[in-house]
């Protein structure tokens, strides 16, 4: 992966990190890349903060702040000697503050270890709200994630109407298999289509033989192949291999997804949709939302942050 030169590293304290920093590691040895850890503390709660005094209030901050340096000082020594690695401890909301950094110090990629929730195949707040709302690529990797990433599934919209759209998706095509290149892995490109209105098409006031349907289908299908043929030109050197799949995008996804079980799913999460509060695509949030495995994901080239 030869585009990023400023790395941000998220550390949960957690022992698991490693795998995620090691990869990070190799990654800034590649590119020449700077790498920033940092390790969040969040404030006390506010109800705690009535009930303590102001001065154990200020200690508990200062020995949370010095714990969470210890941990960064340590790991930073993991590093290879030729990577510049700087650290620093953050106090305040997680998210607001990671998101803060990434615009004013011009990081180009936020990696952080997945955290862990309840429901297994679930993101937790904080990743979803990175993935909705982080203006540079956010790579969020499955704890324990040692091994390479031997499958590497592309989920992309070949639709040509939408320019911008189908920039993005040329920019996660160029980021997957730089990732392929970087872990000797093998691509998959993932494209999902439908008949629009099909219910409707076939009710009685329609009235259309299930022989018109099935030629119909073959037209869209056709259609949608040629789509993704010329998405896919400047890379047919690579030889993907390429999917297409029939169905509500979402859970055709996510149904591909736990079928082919990739080691990481490199996708788009940000519709232009003209609703300031709509920050993800309704593919991306449910795809999101129900997968195990590490994602890679990218916004349109201008997208700017809702976080000031």
């Amino acid at each position: 992966m030869h585009r990023f030169k400023k790395i941000l590293f998220v550390s949960s304290g957690d022992k698991e990190d490693g795998a995620a920093l090691d990869r990070v590691n190799r990654l800034a040895l590649g590119n020449q890349a700077k790498v920033c850890l940092v390790r969040l503390v969040e404030e006390l709660p506010f109800a705690a903060g009535l009930l303590l005094a102001r001065k154990k209030t200020e200690e508990f901050r200062e020995a949370s702040t010095a714990h969470a340096q210890d941990e960064l000082d340590r790991l930073k020594e993991r590093f290879d000697p030729a990577v510049k690695v700087e650290t620093r401890v953050v106090v305040g909301k997680s998210f607001v503050e990671l998101i803060r950094m990434v615009s004013c110090d011009g990081y180009d990629l936020l990696v952080k270890p997945r955290e862990r929730h309840q429901r297994r195949k679930s993101l937790a707040s904080v990743d979803l709200h990175l993935l909705r709302k982080c203006p540079c690529p956010v790579w969020i990797i499955k704890p324990a994630q040692r091994k390479p990433f031997g499958k590497i599934l592309i989920a992309v919209d070949a639709d040509p109407s939408d320019a911008e759209r189908l920039q993005m998706h040329q920019d996660l095509l160029k980021l997957g298999f730089s990732l392929a290149d970087t872990e000797n892995g093998k691509v998959e490109i993932a494209h999902t289509w439908t008949v629009e209105g099909e219910t409707l098409l076939r009710s009685p006031r329609f009235g259309m033989t299930q022989a018109e349907i099935d030629v119909l289908e073959k037209e869209i299908e056709k259609t949608h192949r040629r789509w993704l043929d010329e998405l896919l030109a400047p890379h047919r050197a690579s030889k993907p291999r390429t999917t297409l799949v029939k169905g509500e995008s979402g859970p055709a996804l996510v149904e591909l997804i736990d079928k082919k079980k990739p080691d990481i799913v490199v996708m788009g999460t940000v519709a232009r949709t003209g609703l300031p509060g709509l920050l993800i695509g309704n593919t991306a949030e449910y795809v999101l939302g129900q997968i195990g495995c590490s994602v890679l994901a990218i916004k349109p080239q201008g997208f700017q942050t809702p976080v000031d």
